[in-house]
């Protein structure tokens, strides 16, 4: 069949909820076999094989929002059903509700099971109950024949041989002992058979205050505890567990009635073991499916005694391509897979990283915007990857986005912070904090938080590298958070979590704010640390991230300055990748692999002034070198100056004084060094003077330095004032003061360009 097929029918094949309903699994539903749902219906099959032995086991089904664990479910009960009728066994199928475990037992006896099939499966239970004891006897042996068969009521055979309240309801009490220690279900199951009780006990049975007739013979508590519940469900699978029938429970979303904020009592846990242990030694097959944390509350014995735990993995590139394909199909259209491509498909399923709910909605969203694209020729729509950055950018729209918003404002007043929205750090740049939590005593302390619609290209995340660079910069103690909204390009969630102080949190409308809420109490606790030294630990990570943040917004000034120059008599593309080696070359390698220095005296003494003055705040090496030069001499002399520099080090500000400084080295040697590539690279004009163009460049570089050194935080190396090294005579080397270093720094771009065109000529 043709790739491209003709006009495409006006239906969308592709659910716009994407939203999977267990109940409603039928055979016309796409279902893709991926392995975590051929694995489900491998042991749902083993289940089902005729066995005389118990085959009773649970499962486990675990994932994430949005990976199909409720598609997985309907795959599995459908799949019961759709066996020989000889083999299917009675299947119930729970919806978990922000509830607990009385309302999931409330569920199942009131929604699941019909008050008749209880009945049938009591009669059948006490029929083997008393054909076992009438069994024993020659002279009961017939009728014990007829109770297994069915042929007799169990009901009658005890009024007439006047069984009912003698020693033969006691094995019925016994039997149901092995799922529960309460004694009322062997009371009150048997009542379910006499007319004149049933009504009482089917009352109690669905979770109500009991009858007077029965609190007169003993039952006097409802099924209203968690305990009480789990022993109910275990009394119902041990009745449709009997005469080779077999019982399916399947329970969807576990994570509402268990989760770290839905706790079960000890209690509940050692009933929910127990009801696990039922299930495992009956022929009943429990399945449990929900978010990771319901296994955890449950405890470590609870999931050592769960049979099998399937993890939902990610959908593939082509198990995307099978469901685009399948969708197709369902509706007539043909295995086909057009308006889409195999590579747009990639591209999809990497966005998404697999997650099969947002593709689904993707593919809608995705096949609608393509026929629009084309009304009078569907055959001719394409999507492609730029039309999918398009969608998903605006599925992380303006209603999204305001939504996140509210949630934020939410999680920042249950935790009692004070905040502001669209705070400006340094209004000439983008530092714009989305929302800004001042927090401790020092200025500007406290943590930004950073809110962008989707991270889908290398431009989206420098971008937002740059932001958290501009947002560190001008205080220490400043944490700062990124959330994204829509959808985050796996490639780029390394690179965002080393420029903001963690991985970027993205957006789920189940767990956001519990997510935000725990990153927040953790980043201030970072704040409220007093310990020094993980203090300077935490300081030293920032200025790496900052130092590593601004070194690539170095390169990526200099590419755009360069790339923005027209064409002239040179060849501007190898200046570009020049200058880019240049830069690299210095910043991996060291001076022996840089081209020979080859400025004026007048601007080489601009380079070397400067430098001279850095050098001088900064004496870190110099003291490292003192130090180990006197433990090498006088043992005296080693032990003070040792004694000295860890005096020094205690400081809790050195490590960020120490980045800036090595910040402001790199960022003069790569000016300087440009400036040399400049003047190997120039060629003067016929009047001496340099062309327009190489003018223009020169302005570049010295606007690139410009843009760098405005965000460097220059009054930290006044930290540096105390560590300088203690000579061994005792005499101490002063430092240069920062504000003349600093004033030299200032003015250096305007110094040098100038004085780089005075030596071409053109300032004369």
């Amino acid at each position: 069949m043709s790739e491209h097929p003709g006009p495409a029918p006006s239906d969308n094949p592709f659910l716009m909820a994407a939203v999977a309903k267990p109940r409603e699994f039928k055979d016309g539903t796409v279902s893709i076999p991926t392995p975590s749902i051929t694995e489900a219906i491998s042991i749902v099959d083993s289940f089902l094989r005729p066995s005389t032995l118990p085959a009773g086991t649970v499962i486990a089904v675990v994932g994430e929002y949005g990976t199909g664990k409720s598609h997985l479910v309907g795959a599995v009960l459908h799949h019961a059903l759709s066996v020989p009728e000889e083999w299917r066994p009675r299947v119930a199928f729970l919806e978990a509700r922000p509830a607990t475990f009385v309302d999931l037992y409330k569920q199942l006896i009131g929604s699941e099971l019909r008050r008749d099939d209880v009945c049938a499966r009591v009669r059948e239970l006490y029929a083997d109950v008393l054909a076992d004891a009438l069994g024993e006897s020659e002279l009961t042996a017939e009728i014990a024949v007829l109770l297994r068969g069915g042929e007799v009521d169990p009901v009658e055979v005890s009024d007439r041989l006047n069984l009912m309240g003698s020693k033969y309801l006691a094995s019925l009490r016994q039997r149901l002992e092995a799922v529960t220690r309460n004694r009322a279900f062997g009371i009150v199951l048997p009542l379910l058979l006499r007319h004149d009780f049933a009504d009482a006990a089917w009352e109690w049975l669905s979770g109500h205050h009991p009858d007077p007739v029965l609190v007169d013979r003993g039952v006097d508590t409802p099924i209203a505890t968690e305990e009480l519940a789990l022993e109910a469900m275990g009394v119902i699978a041990l009745l449709y567990s009997t005469r080779g029938q077999k019982f399916m429970l399947a329970v969807d979303e576990m994570n509402k009635v268990v989760s770290a904020t839905r706790k079960p009592s000890e209690n509940a846990v050692d009933a929910f073991e127990k009801l696990i242990k039922v299930f495992a030694g009956a022929q009943a097959l429990l399945v449990l499916a929900g978010l990771p944390d319901y296994l955890d509350e449950l405890g470590g014995t609870v999931q050592q005694r769960i049979g099998r735990t399937i993890l939902i993995s990610p959908l593939t590139s082509e198990n995307a391509i099978e469901y685009i394909r399948q969708s197709q199909e369902a509706i007539g259209r043909g295995r086909v897979l057009h308006p889409f491509t195999e590579d747009t498909v990639r591209y999809l399923v990497k966005l998404t990283d697999g997650n099969a709910r947002r593709i689904i909605r993707l593919c809608s969203h995705l096949y609608r915007h393509a026929m629009d694209l084309s009304p009078r020729d569907p055959s001719r729509a394409l999507v492609t990857e730029a039309m999918v950055r398009k969608v998903a950018r605006e599925q992380a729209g303006a209603r999204t986005t305001d939504h996140v918003r509210n949630e934020i404002r939410q999680v920042l007043a249950a935790l009692g912070l004070n905040y502001e929205r669209d705070h400006w750090m340094d209004p000439q740049t983008d530092s714009r904090a989305d929302y800004w939590v001042p927090y401790g005593d020092e200025e500007g302390a406290g943590c930004a938080l950073v809110l962008t619609d989707a991270v889908l290209t290398q431009g989206d995340c420098d971008a937002l590298v740059g932001r958290a660079t501009f947002l560190q910069t001008a205080a220490e103690q400043r944490q700062v958070l990124l959330i994204v909204v829509g959808l985050l390009n796996a490639d780029f969630v390394t690179e965002l979590g080393e420029a903001f102080s963690e991985e970027p949190i993205s957006y789920d409308h189940w767990t956001f704010t519990e997510t935000l809420s725990s990153v927040l109490e953790r980043q201030l606790r970072m704040l409220d640390r007093d310990d020094t030294l993980v203090l300077g630990e935490e300081r030293f990570r920032r200025l790496g991230r900052q130092q590593a943040n601004t070194q690539r917004m170095l390169e990526q000034a200099l590419k755009t300055l360069t790339t923005m120059r027209s064409s002239s008599e040179r060849s501007l593309g190898q200046i570009q990748r020049e200058l880019t080696e240049l830069s690299t070359a210095d910043r991996t390698a060291h001076a022996p692999e840089s081209p020979p220095l080859r400025l004026p005296p007048p601007v080489m003494v601009l380079f070397t002034t400067a430098q001279s003055l850095l050098d001088g705040l900064d004496q870190v090496d110099a003291t490292l070198r003192t130090m180990f030069a006197a433990a090498a001499g006088d043992a005296a002399n080693a032990i003070d100056a040792r004694v000295a520099v860890r005096g020094q080090l205690r400081s809790p500000h050195l490590f960020s004084a120490v980045g800036v400084g090595a910040m402001l080295r790199t960022l003069l040697i790569t000016f300087r060094d440009s400036i040399n590539e400049w003047y190997r690279s120039y060629v003067p004009s016929s009047s001496g003077g340099p062309y327009p163009v190489d003018k223009d460049r020169l302005s570049a570089l010295c606007r690139a330095y410009d843009t760098v050194y405005e965000y460097v935080p220059f009054y930290r190396l006044e930290d540096l004032d105390g560590f300088g090294p203690h000579l061994v005579d005792g005499s101490v080397l002063l430092p240069p003061q920062v504000g003349e270093a600093q004033e030299v720094f200032n003015l250096l771009s305007g110094q040098v360009q100038a004085a780089v065109l005075d030596s071409v000529g053109e300032g004369r």
